[in-house]
C-alpha cells in the first residue's frame, strides 16, 4: 500500500507529445491565421461523416491555427478512436482555407494490452485478443461489437452495444453508455491437497457509464450480475469464501472507477510520451436479486515510468483486497513470470522494477532486466493447506524485445526457471 502510494504522488506530467498515437498534422506556415471555409470529411471503415463532425471544434468562420487542428485531432485520436490526416486546401479567395478531414475507423484491431489503452473495452486480466467492431447502426453513433483477450491464464469475450451520449469537442471529453454479456475461464492452481489445475467459468450481464477525455482520464461506473462456478474443489476453505463447485454463485454488482491511461501505444510507455498510469477500482456485491453471497473488492494498479538517459525505469504495483464472503471461482490474484499460474486468495499484492535498456532510441532489439514479487491470502483460513497472511514468491530476470513488437522474457524464481513469450505491453 506504501508502495502504491508514493507512485501515485509522484508528479505525472502530461506534454504535447501525448497528443494523438503521432504527431498531429502540421499546418503550412502560410495558411496560419487563414479564415476557414469549409469543413469536410471522407470516412473509411465503420464510422459515417455526420458522427465525425461532433468531435471536430474548428468550425467554419474561424481562425486556423496548429493548435486548434492538433485539439480536433486529439479528439479523433482518443475519443473515436479514430486513424485521421488532414488536408489544407485554398479556398474561393486569398485569406480563406477549406480543410477535409479523412478518417478511418478499422472493424478489426488488436488489443494489444487488456488494462490499459483499450477503454472502453478494457478488461483486468493480461493476454491478446481483438476487438470486432460493427458498422454504425444509428446516427448517433451506436455499434455492436465483440471483444476477446486469450491468455495463459484466463480467457474472455464479451458482446457490446455502445451508445455514444455526449460529445464535448471543445473540452475534449465524451460520454458513453456499454450495454453488453460476456463469459469467460480462468484458472486457480491447487497445490494441496494435490497440484492441479482448478478452472472456473463466469457469465454474466453488465451495463456502464463511461466519460473520457483526451487525456486518458477515464470515470466509470455500472452494474452487473455475475455468475460463477468452479470446475473442482479449491481446496480453500474460509468464513470469506463461498465454495462454489457444487452450485453456482450469483451476486449483483455495483461498482465505479477510475483510471489514468497513456495515450500512446505500449511502444511509447517511457517520457515524454508517458510517465505513468494508474487504474483504482471498487466493486461491491449487494446482495440483491437473488444474490448467494455479499462481497466488495477494492483494487489499484499504478505504473510510472521514469526516463535515466535513454533508458527508462519502470515501477509497477497492483493491490487488491476483499471484505465479505467472496465466491471461490472469482479470487483476486497477482502473478509473476516465474511461475505458470498466479497467487489467488481473498487478497492480492505484487509489485515489480524493470530497467529498459536504450528503449527510447527504438532499437530492433531493447533488453530488459527485471525484479518482482507477488503475494495472495485468504482471509479466515481455516484449513492446513491454506494461509490467512501473505505469502511471497519473488524472481528476476532478463527480457528481450524485438522490433518494439515481441518479447521474450527468462525469470528466476523459488521454483526455478521459465521462458515467457508475449507481446510489449502484456504485462505492463
Amino acid at each position: 500500500m506504501v508502495f502504491i502510494a508514493v507512485l501515485f504522488l509522484v508528479p505525472w506530467r502530461a506534454g504535447a507529445a501525448e497528443h494523438g498515437f503521432g504527431p498531429p498534422p502540421l499546418v503550412p506556415a502560410a495558411d496560419v491565421g487563414k479564415l476557414v471555409e469549409s469543413v469536410s470529411v471522407e470516412t473509411f471503415g465503420v464510422v459515417k461523416p455526420a458522427f465525425v463532425y461532433r468531435f471536430l471544434a474548428l468550425h467554419r468562420g474561424e481562425r486556423l491555427s496548429q493548435d486548434a487542428v492538433a485539439h480536433d485531432y486529439s479528439n479523433l485520436a482518443h475519443l473515436g478512436p479514430y486513424n485521421a490526416r488532414l488536408e489544407v486546401h485554398p479556398g474561393s479567395a486569398q485569406n480563406l482555407v477549406r480543410l477535409r478531414w479523412i478518417v478511418m475507423s478499422k472493424w478489426l484491431k488488436p488489443t494489444e494490452h487488456p488494462f490499459y489503452g483499450d477503454a472502453p473495452l478494457s478488461a483486468p486480466i493480461q493476454g491478446v485478443g481483438w476487438i470486432l467492431t460493427s458498422p454504425q447502426v444509428d446516427r448517433n453513433g451506436g455499434n455492436f461489437s465483440s471483444y476477446t483477450q486469450l491468455s495463459r491464464r484466463a480467457n474472455l469475450a464479451r458482446l457490446l452495444f455502445t451508445q455514444p451520449l455526449e460529445v464535448d469537442p471543445v473540452k475534449g471529453n465524451a460520454s458513453s453508455l456499454v450495454v453488453d454479456t460476456f463469459g469467460g475461464r480462468g484458472v486457480f492452481r491447487a497445490s494441496e491437497p494435490l497440484a492441479i489445475n482448478v478452472y472456473s467459468w463466469n457469465a454474466g450481464e453488465e451495463a456502464l457509464y463511461l466519460h473520457q477525455s483526451t487525456n486518458g482520464t477515464q470515470f466509470e461506473g455500472g452494474i452487473r450480475v455475475l455468475h460463477s462456478s468452479n470446475e473442482l474443489s479449491s481446496n480453500l476453505v474460509a468464513p470469506s469464501l463461498y465454495p462454489t463447485n457444487v452450485s453456482w454463485a450469483k451476486t449483483t454488482q455495483l461498482a465505479v472507477g477510475v483510471s489514468h491511461a497513456c495515450v500512446r501505444g505500449p511502444s511509447y510507455w517511457y517520457p515524454p510520451f508517458c510517465d505513468g498510469q494508474f487504474r483504482f477500482s471498487i466493486s461491491d456485491g449487494i446482495g440483491a436479486l437473488g444474490a448467494t453471497d455479499e462481497y466488495q473488492v477494492y483494487s489499484a494498479d499504478v505504473a510510472h515510468y521514469t526516463a535515466i538517459g535513454s533508458s527508462t525505469l519502470a515501477l509497477h504495483a497492483t493491490m487488491a483486497r476483499s471484505g465479505g464472503v467472496i465466491p471461490d471461482s472469482f479470487l483476486t490474484c497477482a502473478v509473476v513470470r516465474a511461475y505458470p499460474k498466479p497467487f489467488c486468495g481473498t487478497d492480492a499484492e505484487g509489485g515489480t522494477v524493470e530497467f529498459r535498456i536504450n528503449d527510447t532510441k527504438s532499437p530492433p532489439l531493447e533488453f530488459v532486466v527485471f525484479t518482482e514479487d507477488a503475494a495472495g491470502r485468504v482471509r479466515q483460513a481455516v484449513s492446513p493447506n491454506i494461509l490467512p497472511y501473505f505469502t511471497w514468491h519473488p524472481d528476476s530476470g532478463v527480457g528481450v524485445i524485438f522490433f518494439r513488437f515481441m518479447r521474450i522474457d527468462l525469470a528466476f524464481g523459488q521454483a526455478g526457471s521459465r521462458l515467457t513469450f508475449e507481446l510489449k505491453g502484456e504485462t505492463y
